[in-house]
């Protein structure tokens, strides 16, 4: 195996232990109010999901703006 798998496993095998450890330290029950729906989620998944939920919008939103710097500099 290359360094850099090996460390890529690592990596991935750490987030994923992560992920474990936040779904199930993190049993309480919460209630989520949506605009018209009230969603029933234990703590774990509601921090789990609003996280990874944070990060597609901001991976987006630099996309848009880095492609959007492109077009500037051409």
């Amino acid at each position: 195996m290359r360094f850099f798998t090996l460390i890529l496993f690592f990596t991935f095998t750490l987030v994923a232990l992560s992920a474990y450890l936040l779904l199930s330290l993190n049993s309480e029950i919460v209630l989520i109010d949506l605009l018209f729906t009230e969603i029933q989620l234990s703590l774990g998944t509601a921090l789990l999901s609003f996280f990874i939920i944070g990060f597609l919008v901001t991976l987006v939103l630099e996309l848009i703006n880095s492609f959007r710097r492109n077009k500037i500099k051409e």
